[in-house]
């Protein structure tokens, strides 16, 4: 709803910081990525339902990851674009639905959901080791409920969406490791995050729609090992944590998201 995140422009970085400085001349490499990641939105407190309330909602599970790249290089600058897609996402909700402090139904739902991601890295190589980069980066997931409210059938949807910048830095260990290099990054991402919720009841009952608005300041840390298989061609295998709390604007109902991401990656040097 994770997440580039702040990963990518490490990732991009593991990559540039792998080879020394040449002469000046513009470089062009696309890359294609494919991974797992492990997703957990967690809302913490109660939510407000019409004249009814639900407590701690959680959609967590594994995620497949593909996506793909492009990134232009002149002298120590880089400009990075990414789009990265995460599916195959399934969980089971079952909650009390509270009003006036008695429960009255549970809402049970069968949820499946993905989620999309894009960024854009703008960056400069400082040393051979060391760089550091900002950007921006906008993440949507989509859950899809099918179940029931009680005795009554219900569907619900969910969208989260998020964006906003970040900045980060990354250094290259000097000794190749294993005829590669070990890159290590960190970034932190200032956020604004939504929360759209809609939820279909059949009759007697009434559908109900519900935002919930909230701001997150979080840090990313990972680490890649890049190696080059031909001149060209290079293959990264890396590992990132990457963690969001979202303080909800009208102090009800906090946010926390949390993203482990194992990947590996193909770039091609023109």
């Amino acid at each position: 709803m994770s997440r580039s995140t702040p990963w990518i422009g490490g990732l991009v970085l593991g990559n540039l910081l792998s080879v020394p400085l040449a002469a000046a001349e513009l470089t062009v490499e696309p890359r294609l990525t494919a991974g797992v990641s492990y997703y957990d939105l967690d809302l913490d407190g109660e939510i407000v339902v019409g004249s009814d309330s639900v407590d701690d909602v959680e959609f967590s599970d594994w995620l497949y990851v593909v996506g793909g790249g492009l990134t232009f290089a002149y002298d120590r600058f880089f400009v990075d674009l990414y789009g990265q897609y995460s599916f195959d996402g399934d969980d089971e909700l079952d909650l009390d639905v509270v009003a006036s402090g008695v429960t009255v139904d549970d809402l049970a739902q069968d949820v499946e959901f993905d989620r999309i991601e894009t960024a854009l890295t703008v960056g400069y190589r400082i040393t051979d080791q060391f760089a550091a980069f900002v950007g921006f980066r906008y993440a949507d997931v989509n859950f899809d409920g099918t179940g029931s409210l009680g005795a009554v059938a219900a569907d619900f949807s969910t969208d989260f969406n998020q964006k906003g910048p970040f900045v980060g830095a990354s250094y290259v260990v000097p000794k190749p490791i294993l005829q590669g290099a070990l890159v290590v990054n960190a970034a932190v991402a200032y956020l604004d995050g939504e929360l759209e919720n809609e939820l279909d009841v059949s009759a007697p009952l009434n559908d109900v729609a519900f935002d919930i608005d909230g701001d997150a300041i979080g840090i990313n840390a990972g680490a890649s090992w890049v190696t080059s298989l031909t001149n060209q061609l290079k293959l990264a295998i890396g590992a990132d944590v990457s963690q969001y709390s979202f303080k909800d604007d009208d102090d009800e109902t906090d946010f926390d998201e949390l993203i482990t991401r194992l990947r590996t990656e193909l770039r091609y040097s023109f």
